[in-house]
């Protein structure tokens, strides 16, 4: 029979059996699984929640289902005993390879109707957020070829060792591996389980896809290679596995290409890009390089070209050299990039670049003639940036995409070591896509050129040290509270959910109202402030010099609706941005059971809204809340009798646990807070109080401000604040 006839055959049987029905039934229920036995922090993106975590679940899950198939499918004729009609009939290797393709095709369609049929769910839990583009490619990308993968390893040893109970035992190794300490340290060894620190919504990279892309094409090229070899396993004449090999073994054709599939899939997995191949190492050191004023720099000329369609940087620099330095320089390079031509007054300048790669840096040593002042060095470098190893298990990335770029200190510019150079010495020339607007050291870039190609070219001074370079969909709202000018930047993607909030009034009543009660706040600069929402995939806030970065949550559907924040979307932005003033960007709060920023905050946002909407609407919405949680958490049977509590199942004890931090920090804490109120003399001593913490938070940035810290500035003891049971 031929090969297509024997595709056409068995990919019918294979969709009327129940085992893969089965299978495909299991693999579509296994996707919500994933949220409820990962415990992950609040500031998850809704993309992390509704589409990463399912998908990689149900890949994981749904890979040992089709492998389980694939081992039972390949033995069903062995088991039988009708393998000797058949081989009569059907070429053995033939029919082996039809049954796998045909489980393969199923295996696709099964991963499309998956994707339909959560595709409503999602798009209405993620509303505005949603992009079907990037939810069907998170399919595409990490669910299906691990299936193929799982198939593929599934089949290829049964081939070889004929024994379904071997074929399990090695499988089990194979996961085992993935699942590792091992694996964890080197995340390409992930084969069935890739991982994804976090996904953004609002300013949506592909660096996650691509570098999964990458994975999944290594790992099929390798589990195919090895496929095709099991293929020249298969028995022939009922003999066994070594003279069987011997006979196939004349199939040339499949042979070379099983080594070809193997050694590629080898190849990308040495000479990938993505994360740099020096040494796993981060030194931290306070050592300050001592460089000598004569050897100075008076201008810095960057210009970089950014190719989003390859993820790659082409630039030149230009240094304006006063007195070359008397040794050998040192440049620091991201380890992606490399320096294809160096010139000085226009004469070549030999360099070499060691392998050290240190806190995911390369250095370039190079020496200058001494006797020539006042010329210029000509820097030009390009490449894909890398990340160094040590970061390498958050999977965070500097990134050049079409919407969204990221790219930090010498992912972006050099660092010149051994010379002396002004602030503001330098001019940095950056092309990007017409449709980005660019931020550099976290400041909006205004001055911009159009080349007319669908470029645009950013123009702006800076210092010789660049820390940041970020570029995406924002839309960028002006205003003013008095003599304080803001720029508020947001993703394009929360456009709507801005203005039907109208958050713009709501942060000039937050400004206001805090900047009253507590302090002005601290970030400002030059009477001008720039609120810029921060991707959720490159860390956390910034606030210095006129700027205070925000979590890109805080305008998500899932933080706008929780009631530990606010009766209201609006309170719960309030929230979110009164943290500017307690915890993370304000007052570093030490984390404890009973003390962090998150209570201060909820009863900072208790008094403005009951400034606001009246102290009816605030004892409602909020005190009464706060009471009842509290009074819910005293009358649990498991916090009145702990010792029971353990035995409980671990994943019911965290729960239990997760649920007395949430209430101790959004509910216990405020009303602690105000009881604390009361007892010091009224909510104008308590804001004096406050406004004290808040001016000396300097006093309290190695160790945080804990909850002695705010006993001590009220006067108060532990007994002071102890919530009586009658008050419930």
């Amino acid at each position: 029979m031929k090969f297509i006839s024997l595709y056409r055959v068995e990919l019918r049987r294979l969709l009327l059996s129940r085992t893969v029905l089965a299978a495909a039934f299991l693999s579509m229920l296994s996707l919500p699984l994933g949220n409820f036995l990962f415990v992950y922090s609040n500031s998850r993106a809704m993309s992390d929640y509704y589409i990463l975590t399912p998908v990689l679940t149900g890949t994981t899950v749904g890979a040992i289902f089709w492998a389980v198939v694939m081992i039972m499918e390949a033995d069903r004729l062995q088991r039988s005993g009708v393998h000797i009609l058949t081989d009569a009939i059907a070429p053995p290797v033939l029919l082996s390879a039809a049954r796998t393709l045909a489980l393969l095709t199923i295996s696709m369609l099964a991963t499309v109707l998956v994707a339909l049929v959560y595709l409503p769910y999602t798009a209405a839990r993620m509303s505005y957020l949603f992009s079907a583009g990037f939810y069907f490619a998170n399919f595409m990308i990490f669910m299906l070829p691990t299936w193929w993968i799982s198939i593929l390893f599934a089949d290829a040893f049964y081939q070889i060792t004929r024994r379904i109970e071997l074929s399990v035992v090695l499988y089990l190794v194979l996961i085992g591996i993935s699942v590792s300490g091992i694996a964890s340290a080197d995340y390409f060894m992930r084969w069935i389980n890739p991982f994804v620190l976090t996904y953004s919504d609002g300013f949506p990279s592909v660096w996650p896809l691509r570098i999964g892309l990458y994975t999944r094409t290594i790992w099929l090229c390798i589990a195919l290679g090895i496929w095709l070899l099991s293929i020249l396993c298969v028995r022939k004449y009922q003999k066994g596995l070594i003279f069987s090999l011997f006979k196939n073994a004349k199939r040339i054709s499949v042979l070379i290409s099983a080594v070809l599939f193997a050694a590629t899939g080898m190849i990308l997995w040495h000479c990938q890009p993505f994360i740099d191949h020096g040494p796993d190492y981060y030194v931290y050191s306070d050592y300050l390089l001592e460089i000598d004023d004569a050897n100075r720099i008076s201008a810095i000329r960057y210009n970089l070209n950014l190719n989003p369609a390859l993820g790659a940087l082409s630039a030149r620099v230009e240094y304006d050299i006063q007195v070359p330095y008397p040794g050998e320089a040192v440049l620091q390079l991201n380890p992606g990039y490399k320096i294809t031509k160096m010139t000085y007054d226009g004469e070549n300048v030999p360099f070499r670049t060691v392998d050290d790669d240190i806190n995911g840096r390369r250095s370039t040593y190079f020496k200058l003639p001494e006797d020539l002042y006042h010329k210029t060095l000509v820097i030009e470098y390009s490449g894909f940036p890398t990340q160094g190893r040590y970061w390498a298990d958050s999977m965070v990335q500097d990134t050049i995409d079409h919407d969204f770029i990221s790219l930090s200190t010498t992912a972006v510019v050099p660092i010149l070591d051994n010379y002396y150079s002004t602030r503001d010495s330098a001019v940095i020339d950056i092309t990007i896509p017409d449709n980005l607007t660019p931020f550099l050291n976290y400041t909006q870039m205004t001055d911009c050129a159009d080349n007319g190609n669908g470029t645009k070219t950013w123009r702006a001074a800076c210092s010789e040290f660049v820390s940041d370079f970020t570029a995406g969909y924002y839309c960028i709202d002006n205003f003013s509270i008095g003599e304080l000018n803001i720029d508020f930047a947001y993703g394009t993607a929360y456009q709507e959910i801005v203005e039907e909030n109208d958050i713009q009034q709501t942060i000039i009543e937050i400004l206001t109202y805090c900047s009253e009660h507590y302090g002005e706040l601290w970030a400002a600069e030059n009477n001008h402030l720039l609120l810029r929402q921060e991707s959720s995939m490159f860390g956390g806030g910034y606030a210095l010099h006129g700027v205070s970065t925000w979590f890109e949550m805080v305008l998500a559907p899932d933080t706008l609706s929780d009631t530990n924040k606010g009766a209201s979307a609006t309170e719960v932005f309030i929230h979110e941005m009164i943290h500017q003033w307690w915890g993370g960007l304000g007052l570093d709060c030490a984390q404890e059971d009973l003390w962090s920023s998150e209570g201060l905050t909820v009863y900072s946002t208790y008094r403005l809204v009951k400034e606001k909407y009246g102290a009816l609407y605030a004892q409602q919405y909020y005190v009464d809340a706060w009471k009842s949680a509290v009074d819910s958490q005293n009358r649990s049977f498991y916090n009145r009798h702990p010792e029971y509590l353990e035995l409980l199942p671990e994943l019911y004890q965290t729960q239990v646990n997760s649920s007395n931090t949430s209430i101790n920090r959004y509910q216990r804490m405020p009303l602690m807070i105000l009881k604390a109120e009361e007892l010091v003399g009224g909510e104008e001593k308590m804001d004096e109080i406050l406004r004290q913490m808040y001016l000396n938070q300097d006093l309290f940035r190695e160790n945080g401000f804990g909850y002695t810290d705010f006993l001590c500035y009220c006067g108060l003891t532990e007994e002071d604040l102890y919530l009586e049971q009658e008050l419930y």
